[in-house]
């Protein structure tokens, strides 16, 4: 892809998707973890677990 073709909006718009993506594939990298600590916070806290995978579902 030559950039230096590209409209400055089209140029921002690719700009755009590439943020996207990126905070896609970091929340896709981090949410396992956080939702591992909630859980323990809740389970530690006196949460049913079953109830916590039901909600999962």
């Amino acid at each position: 892809m030559d950039l230096t073709e590209l409209t400055n909006d089209d140029l921002d718009a690719l700009r755009r998707d590439v943020l996207t993506e990126q905070e896609r594939r970091a929340a896709l990298a981090t949410i396992p973890a956080q939702v591992a600590e909630l859980a323990r916070v809740y389970v530690d806290g006196g949460g049913n677990l079953e109830t916590l995978t039901a909600a999962l579902g």
